[in-house]
């Protein structure tokens, strides 16, 4: 169950997994014109051992699990991150009966929101029309970060429905699933998501959680 499954971060330490939360590898799959348009799961990640340890350093050898090469590297993961709710951080582009909330920071640059001809933002001015609607929400529910949230006329959350899981993008952050809490080493939260991603480099500024900083360093997980 979900509740059972949460994510402790130790101090300057990997994300320690609890619940038996299944891993797995995804990546995006591209047109023609290599746009992404769907995810794509390579395969599961056997687990030897229960809680599981998944890297945050960015240099262990046997990614994505820890093999303690952040105390050689002297890794300093302070947690950064804004403890606020999304909601309360967001800002909320309003547009007929619909809100687009965006917050920024949360961005990993996955691609979903955006094609050669239109973006979410374009698409929002005519979100009253069902057919423009449904192509945005089908965007936004793509991204893996959470950063992009369709909200109805009564203030609630348009979501897909995702089970708890955890998948490692090749080259990228980790992308929680289904509202699996994140505890920080005091035992502080904070908001439980439906989708949120987090930094597997251990360059974010942001931490836990990607900022994109993966991209400048080509991060390269194997």
């Amino acid at each position: 169950m979900t509740d059972d499954m949460r994510i402790e971060i130790e101090p300057n330490g990997p994300y320690v997994v609890y619940g038996q939360v299944p891993l797995t590898e995804m990546a995006p799959v591209h047109t023609f014109n290599g746009e992404p348009v769907a995810w794509h799961t390579l395969g599961e990640i056997p687990a030897s051992s229960e809680p599981v340890e998944l890297c945050r350093c960015g240099q262990s050898s046997t990614k994505p699990f820890c093999d303690n090469s952040h105390e050689a590297q002297g890794f300093s993961g302070e947690l950064t991150a804004d403890r606020q709710p999304y909601a309360a951080l967001a800002q909320a582009l309003q547009s007929g009966d619909h809100e687009l909330a965006d917050h920024q920071p949360f961005c990993v640059s996955a691609g979903f929101c955006g094609t050669r001809t239109t973006n979410v933002w374009e698409l929002n001015a005519d979100a009253n029309d069902p057919d423009t609607f449904e192509q945005m929400k089908g965007m936004i529910w793509q991204c893996p970060s959470g950063r992009l949230v369709i909200r109805d006329e009564g203030g609630n959350d348009l979501e897909p429905e995702l089970a708890p899981e955890i998948a490692v993008l090749p080259g990228g952050p980790l992308w929680v699933k289904g509202g699996i809490t994140i505890t920080d080493p005091e035992g502080g939260e904070w908001e439980t998501r439906n989708r949120v991603t987090l930094c597997r480099c251990g360059q974010s500024k942001n931490q836990p959680f990607c900022d994109r900083s993966h991209e400048a360093l080509h991060f390269d997980e194997r």
